[in-house]
């Protein structure tokens, strides 16, 4: 996958977990929202959704 659709469907997971808590507040089990931020999590640390950075740049700003 690439970096741009990792962090659009991360988007749609955040905008459905607040979807989720804002009109489903009378639930009480807050599963889906809590899924979607792990997901959420996930993906973020997944190796492709992290800005390539080189070694020999971040030096050079030293």
């Amino acid at each position: 996958m690439r970096r741009t659709t990792l962090l659009l469907f991360q988007l749609f997971l955040a905008i459905f977990a607040g979807y989720a808590v804002m009109y489903d507040v009378p639930n009480a089990y807050l599963l889906v929202p809590l899924l979607c931020l792990v997901a959420m999590f996930f993906l973020g640390r997944h190796p492709q959704a992290s800005p390539q950075i080189d070694k020999a740049d971040t030096l050079a700003d030293t």
